[in-house]
């Protein structure tokens, strides 16, 4: 589904306000906050990871400008931060040039979720949504990071995982490799409108994953038929989002670990865990998870009130939880 355009406020309050922008490989989400916790404006757009999207200077710059005005503190987590050095310094350079003479913090998208999963307190948040991570916090200085590894090298269990190792079983039943995955290789042809023979099949596969301006977000866009297909009782399918649960089980696990805390809660954020039996099986494999206090952009204005030196408690962190899923 293609994203909307950015929602352009004709007026801002006046008076003090913070900014989180929350940047992932699928969507990017800006939230202005005032200090008593209310949501000033809102806007989003597509996703600004710098390694799948080269446009993503021009995003930021459209989706940020509208909401700097007037700022006390700004806190950006983009999806790739940290991850290369270049790509670090072209980053830092840009958010500072968006909100200039502003206090800023950038961090890693997935930092940002985990601090707003926990409200700044210990735990894991495992993030599953076009990639996977696990990101790990004492609550103080001290954290870790698992997987993240990218759609090459990595990312076990994410959305993309997921789609890309479906899509692969049906190259392998339409070409006589998997027979016993013929049945799910037509479900899937069917939906997608391909035909279920080679070589009209591949023709159409290979067609459709060509056509895409973006193919890893569309890759992962797949994941979601197989888990309905799971969910519908279809064996294939169910070993897939089972195998997804399992390789984002063992972030949890080695995490916990990186802290020799076995017992360190965990909670979760990313459009994986909408699967019904993806979140069954992992609770079987890493106990009950905690529902997250705050959504990942949370964690982005609770740093940002920090550096805005607002005094934050239960309270106020109870009405932006409420802002938020207003």
């Amino acid at each position: 589904m293609p994203m909307p355009e950015p929602f352009v406020p004709p007026h801002l309050p006046h008076g003090p306000a913070i900014l989180a922008v929350d940047g992932g490989g699928t969507k990017t989400l800006a939230v202005r906050v005032g200090p008593d916790a209310t949501v000033q404006a809102v806007q989003i757009t597509k996703g600004c990871n710098p390694f799948d999207q080269p446009d993503w200077q021009n995003i930021l710059t459209n989706l940020v400008t509208p909401l700097a005005s007037g700022l006390q503190a700004a806190a950006f987590g983009i999806a790739g931060y940290g991850e290369n050095r270049e790509t670090g310094r072209l980053l830092r350079a840009h958010v500072h040039q968006l909100c200039p003479a502003t206090p800023l913090s950038l961090t890693n998208d997935v930092d940002m979720a985990c601090i707003g999963a926990f409200a700044g307190e210990a735990g894991v948040l495992l993030l599953s949504g076009t990639g996977s991570m696990a990101w790990a916090s004492d609550g103080a200085d001290q954290t870790a990071r698992v997987g993240g590894w990218g759609p090459v090298f990595g990312d076990e269990g994410s959305a993309y995982w997921i789609g890309r190792k479906a899509l692969q079983r049906v190259c392998q039943a339409m070409d006589g490799r998997a027979p016993e995955a013929k049945d799910f290789a037509q479900k899937i042809c069917a939906t997608m409108h391909w035909p279920d023979e080679n070589p009209a099949a591949l023709d159409a596969l290979l067609g459709w994953y060509n056509q895409q301006e973006r193919p890893r977000p569309a890759v992962a866009h797949c994941a979601r038929l197989i888990d309905e297909m799971a969910e519908a009782g279809c064996p294939e399918a169910r070993a897939l989002i089972t195998q997804a649960a399992q390789h984002l089980a063992t972030l949890v696990q080695t995490a916990r670990a990186r802290f020799s805390e076995h017992t360190l809660p965990w909670s979760y954020a990313g459009s994986v865990f909408k699967s019904r039996l993806l979140r069954d099986t992992l609770t079987d494999l890493c106990g009950t998870p905690q529902p997250p206090r705050l959504p990942p952009v949370g964690g982005g204005i609770v740093q940002a009130a920090r550096l805005a030196g607002w005094p934050i408690d239960a309270a106020w962190i109870a009405r932006l939880a409420h802002a938020l899923d207003a």
